[in-house]
């Protein structure tokens, strides 16, 4: 790997850190205002509307960041999410928190992550070689996880100076995002066929490139630790009696594995392949199932901490070989298409912790969330791990596509 491709990969990945960062802290400092300004309800439907666009049209954002460069795409998302900021800043100022123009600054957002997420994930195969690929996304999701682990903190701490202060800063964090990737000179993408994959759609580009099983399996490992599990583990706490610093103390030891994990990987001059990540998910789901069954604190820590462990595996080398498996002119698409089942599921998890919990108790959650996850390893036992093969590009090449 030359130098100068291992310092762009460095600052992509402190580019996207501060991106992610600057994301998770508008989360909070978002629902905070709309609550001020117009209560509860108010604050679930700004949040909504939110969310919305970026479902609808994350894969129209795939098709862009693949048709136009992804670099572009990223620094020219990131600087409009700056401005937006500094849009919600001044209107706080001078017209004060009310309801309508919160769900204004809500839609754009949403708009603009639709094009963010594919664009940053096309980025790593213009970055690296395809051997590095695994690596560079272990230290992509170490930068994930710092900032999920800090942006709560940072958006709270914010408020104190008020939503204006709190909006103008979290718009600085977008501003560096952008100075980095504007250092960045990445590989331009070669495709033997560009004209055929121009008029391909993410569905379409992950049937043609035979990674359904991937990328479905990828989605379905990840789905249950996209917050459902974090919201069951605090359920559990509340209904076995445990003190309120019983569910810090599991989801922290969660976060730590996770971290220490996507580190280790990150250095590690091996990471592993289709054996990894099959005991990687089949420790995954019965760890879940110990944890709805544990009567201790200590025992649910360290299930805590295992969990992050064996998840952070299945979700480095997952992702690894998505985007090896992925030529870098259709990563736009596969990416998108990865976010959206992750996305557009997390919703419908988040309704069955409760109705499951509700209905046959917090053991049938984990148990669920187990089989869920037992799914995604049968899926992955009939993926292709390795280098991308020929007959995908091959089958990108065929006449019938539209």
């Amino acid at each position: 790997m030359s130098i100068g491709i291992r310092h762009d990969a460095v600052r992509w990945v402190f580019a996207y850190t501060l991106a992610v960062l600057g994301d998770v802290s508008y989360y909070l400092v978002l629902t905070w205002a709309a609550s001020e300004a117009g209560g509860a309800s108010w604050s679930g439907l700004i949040l909504a509307a939110g969310s919305v666009p970026r479902l609808l049209l994350l894969l129209a954002g795939g098709m862009l960041a693949d048709r136009v460069d992804p670099r572009r795409i990223a620094i020219w998302t990131d600087a409009a999410r700056a401005v937006t900021l500094i849009a919600a800043a001044l209107l706080t100022v001078t017209l004060g928190l009310l309801p309508w123009w919160l769900m204004i600054i809500a839609v754009l957002f949403g708009i603009v992550d639709a094009c963010f997420i594919p664009a940053v994930g096309a980025m790593p195969a213009r970055l690296v070689p395809q051997q590095e690929l695994t690596r560079l996304q272990a230290w992509r999701i170490t930068g994930l996880r710092i900032a999920n682990t800090v942006g709560p903190a940072l958006g709270a701490v914010l408020l104190l100076a008020g939503a204006a202060a709190a909006f103008a800063v979290l718009a600085l964090l977008f501003a560096g995002s952008v100075l980095l990737l504007r250092t960045i000179r990445p590989r331009p993408a070669v495709s033997a066929r560009k004209d055929v994959a121009a008029g391909v759609s993410g569905w379409q580009t992950v049937r043609r490139l035979r990674i359904a099983p991937l990328v479905i399996g990828t989605a379905l490992s990840e789905l249950p630790f996209s917050g459902p599990v974090a919201a069951g583990m605090v359920l559990l706490v509340q209904d076995r009696g445990w003190p309120a610093a019983a569910a810090g103390a599991v989801l922290a030891a969660f976060s730590v594995g996770g971290l220490a994990t996507s580190v280790l990987l990150s250095i590690l001059p091996r990471t592993g392949g289709r054996s990894a990540v099959l005991l990687s998910v089949v420790a995954t789901a019965a760890l879940l199932l110990v944890f709805g069954s544990v009567t201790e604190v200590m025992p649910a820590v360290l299930c805590g901490a295992g969990m992050g462990i064996t998840s952070g595996v299945t979700m480095v080398l997952c992702q690894g070989q998505v985007q090896r498996s992925t030529p870098p002119a259709m990563l736009g698409r596969v990416t998108a298409v990865l976010t959206l089942l992750t996305l557009g599921l997390t919703p419908l998890a988040y309704a069955g912790v409760g109705l499951i919990a509700e209905a046959v108790g917090l053991p049938a959650f984990f148990s669920a969330a187990a089989i869920i996850v037992a799914i995604s390893a049968a899926l992955l036992a009939l993926a292709r791990f390795g280098p991308a093969g020929e007959s995908a590009g091959s089958g990108l090449g065929s006449p019938s596509v539209s």
